[in-house]
């Protein structure tokens, strides 16, 4: 394990204290008198031997990183005897001695040093404080036994916390030694070496074999009860081990299981087994160069499985939709982060997977969602996870749009970044892209765009024509297709058909018809053109691919144009000059256009649309191109025009066919929307306008239907004009209609009445050559909350109201009914 800034420093200062001391011990010892040596030699060979029996200190999962001896004893009968610096030296073998089961040189190292710069400090405390003692108490006291064991146990003490926090800083695991029953132990065995010598050098200065003896008992005894705790020690460390390889078993499982989970997310939402994996690999790289923690590099791994697990609660009609998600569906789609967010949080894992479920959709410029957290706030495992799920599906095909290639969406990536994304974090991921990509199975590449091969051009192009007359046979020097792309073809056309006729919903239908028409013919911009039976033109209901808002809304005539020609005969076209099929096209979109294809929608009255492939790459289209784009339109036209008539049906349902205005069904839905809005936003006021044409009959009776039918139109006109933007007129039926006013108090309503009266009755009406008409109009208004809580309590109200008005204007002999008029100059 590499060294870190902090270990390195503290093992280097550890090692230049250690000299010094050794320096001095050596000093030290130089004055020792001749005649000692001898014993000195005694003790080092008894350190030494002493050395092989010793007592294990551990770290957390049972590893053995030191092991003190028994030699304590000599080493502080040395103390004793000697002196500090002989201490030291003993020590010094000792920590040799014992340190060669240590792994890492550092270690090692810092282990005799640790021995060396502990045994010299105390024991220089330990003699100074012994020489006072001996000057204020007599010799009586000399060895001071109390403080001996305390100071034994703090150079050990000092030893270890040293050793712990080199390792610790190195990545290790905390020391164990240092609580409960290990602290009880270590204590234990310093107070018995401590005794031992004691006992030893009483022996020494004073004879007697009953010191000697007592020494040599004790040191046996520590010894003898050590080896049980290394049997403890050894089941500590199986126990830990079982335990390890158990948690590792169990989290490999929890792995496998949000994995299969994974796998069946992103099988609803029509993606790849290898986008959660490659997207996994991704995450845990950028995460580790962005210096994440542990914890959070497990997060990431599991994250980067699990940030969708939300879509399970999305209907797959939504996930799945070919185009453009409507208001509603991207709320619910939204949702997504926060069912994930709930799910994750009842697993309770013990890193920050929930963070990166509910907020991998926050932007950086906090316009994104569910909480709209902006730059730091968004947790950085979060900001990791959007950027590399953003690469990887933008690489990838889907549903309702085609793969990138890779340096395409680098660009986009790069383009959103400080917008959507973590400048830092989409810098780090670019610039290591090719490190990333080079830790990808070749499998899971397969699955993300390649770049196209250059194509060879020549100045030839084929001749333009119909097809399939004119195509002929496709040039067999291109090979023959494989079965299994005529499975996959046949595979197509099927979910062709059986997708685009699941849905009745124009839009849905056009999208689904595009979508899926690019998996089976070549086309970078496809567009659905119907014709508007009002217009009598070819409209583009909807455009797919490069530069789709280009063509979109077009409109040509039946007849000119490539588009146009196939509508008007009813026959496929291809490789015709695109330039033909580009009037009103901005230049720039129309230059790249270099081939086209364009096949009629039919149904039994003759073509009602054309299907149109514009492409960039392809000078021409071939026979199977044509075939197998005839063969989608065969399947669309009937889908297309059920989906046209449901929209007829839905629109006539609504709309009253003479004067184009909401019926009275969908003014009483509007109204009851309308309403709830109201009392959701503080109950804000509404109005109801009630109109009534007086004595219209007596119109109808005396100038026909036929004028009065035109005569409700232009009336219809005139009230509407008297409105806001925001205000519905409907007719009610018959010479009734109803005006529904958001957010207008009564006196505001009342105000708009008097204006559509006056303009109403001051407006000529033509009937007949050189005539016209003026009409009386009686106007009831009702408002939200006063005059009810409900649409029908507010109908009714404004229908009195018009009543009342009506029979107080007949009573005031106010002007009314049908007033003839003729024209001024009328002849």
């Amino acid at each position: 394990m590499p060294h870190t800034r902090k270990s390195l420093a503290l093992l280097l200062a550890f090692e230049a204290a250690a000299a010094g001391c050794l320096v001095l011990s050596l000093v030290g010892v130089a004055g020792v008198e001749s005649s000692g040596y001898v014993w000195y030699g005694a003790l080092l060979l008894l350190t030494l031997a002493a050395g092989r029996f010793t007592v294990p200190l551990i770290f957390t999962g049972g590893a053995s990183v030191w092991r003190k001896s028994v030699a304590d004893a000599f080493i502080l009968l040395s103390l004793l005897t000697f002196g500090a610096g002989a201490a030291t030296l003993l020590a010094a073998a000792d920590g040799l001695h014992t340190s060669r089961t240590l792994k890492g040189k550092g270690l090692k190292a810092l282990s005799v040093s640790a021995a060396i710069v502990s045994t010299y400090a105390v024991g220089s405390f330990y003699l100074y404080f012994a020489s006072y003692s001996l000057e204020w108490f007599g010799p009586v006291h000399n060895l001071l036994l109390i403080p001996l064991c305390l100071l034994a146990f703090l150079q050990n003490l000092l030893r270890a916390v040293v050793l712990a926090v080199f390792v610790g800083e190195r990545g290790g695991m905390s020391l164990t030694p240092l609580r409960g029953r290990n602290l009880m132990w270590s204590a234990a065995t310093q107070v018995a070496g401590a005794s031992a010598a004691a006992l030893f050098h009483a022996a020494y200065r004073n004879g007697g074999l009953t010191h000697m003896f007592s020494g040599a008992l004790i040191l046996f005894l520590v010894y003898a009860v050590s080896l049980l705790n290394e049997e403890h020690v050894e089941e500590v460390r199986r126990a830990e081990a079982e335990k390890l390889r158990h948690a590792e078993e169990v989290a490999g499982l929890h792995m496998s299981t949000i994995e299969s989970l994974a796998i069946a997310i992103d099988a609803k939402d029509q993606t790849t087994h290898g986008h959660v994996r490659r997207t996994q690999v991704y995450a845990v790289e950028l995460g580790k160069m962005l210096g994440v923690t542990p914890h959070e590099i497990e997060a990431l791994r599991a994250g980067a499985l699990l940030h969708d697990i939300g879509k399970l609660a999305v209907p797959e009609y939504i996930l799945n939709k070919p185009g453009k998600l409507t208001a509603a569906e991207f709320e619910k789609m939204k949702t997504h982060t926060v069912v994930g967010g709930d799910i994750i949080g009842r697993v309770r894992f013990p890193y920050p997977v929930e963070e990166i479920v509910r907020y991998h959709h926050e932007k950086w410029d906090g316009t994104g969602y569910p909480k709209g957290l902006k730059g730091q706030e968004i947790p950085l495992v979060a900001r990791v996870i959007s950027v590399v799920d953003f690469y990887d599906a933008t690489r990838c095909d889907r549903p309702y749009r085609v793969g990138m290639e890779r340096q395409e969406s680098l660009s986009l990536l790069k383009g959103m970044a400080g917008s959507s994304f973590d400048p830092r974090v989409v810098e780090k991921f670019v610039s290591n892209i090719d490190y990333f990509d080079g830790l990808i199975a070749e499998q899971d590449k397969r699955e993300q765009v390649s770049p196209e091969p250059e194509v060879a051009i020549t100045g030839a192009r084929p001749d333009a024509g119909l097809a399939p007359d004119s195509v002929g046979v496709p040039d067999p020097a291109s090979g023959f297709r494989s079965i299994a792309a005529a499975q996959r073809e046949v595979a197509a056309l099927h979910e062709i058909a059986r997708t685009i006729g699941a849905s009745l919903n124009l839009s849905d239908v056009l999208a689904l018809v595009a979508s899926k028409l690019g998996g089976i013919v070549p086309f970078d911009t496809c567009v659905v053109f119907v014709v508007d039976e009002r217009s009598g033109r070819a409209v583009a209901a909807h455009a797919a691919g490069v530069d789709a808002e280009a063509f979109a809304g077009r409109a040509v005539n039946v007849g000119e144009g490539i588009t146009g020609w196939v509508i008007a005969n009813a026959r496929t076209m291809c490789n015709t000059s695109p330039e033909l099929d580009m009037a009103g096209v901005p230049e720039e979109v129309s230059g790249q256009v270099r081939g086209v294809l364009v096949s009629p929608l039919v149904r039994e009255e003759g073509a009602f649309g054309a299907l149109t492939l514009y492409s960039r790459s392809l000078d021409s289209y071939t026979a199977e191109h044509v075939r197998l784009l005839e063969s989608v339109c065969l399947h669309a036209s009937s889908a297309i025009n059920n989906a046209l008539m449901f929209e007829r049906t839905k629109e006539s349902a609504l709309t009253d066919p003479l004067t184009q205005l909401p019926n009275g069904r969908a003014m009483r839905l509007m109204l009851e929307q309308r309403m709830a809005e109201c009392q959701r936003h503080n109950r804000e006021p509404i109005s109801v306008l009630t109109m009534n044409i007086d004595d219209f009959r007596e119109f109808n009776g005396s100038l026909g239907h036929g004028v009065g039918d035109r005569i409700l139109a232009s009336v219809a006109s005139v009230i509407k004009r008297q409105m806001r933007q925001m205000d519905v007129l409907a007719r009610h039926g018959g010479d009734e209609f109803v005006a529904i006013m958001p957010t207008a108090p009564a006196e505001v309503a009342a105000l708009v009445a008097e204006r559509i009266r006056a303009a109403v009755e001051s407006h000529q009406f033509p009937v007949r050559t050189g005539r016209s008409a003026r009409l009386g109009i009686s106007i009831g208004v009702s408002c939200f909350p006063a005059d009810g809580e409900t649409a029908d309590d507010l109908l009714a109200a404004s229908a009195e109201n018009m009543r009342q008005d009506k029979r107080a204007r007949k009573l005031a002999s106010a002007p009314n009914g049908l007033q003839l008029l003729a024209f001024e100059g009328a002849r």
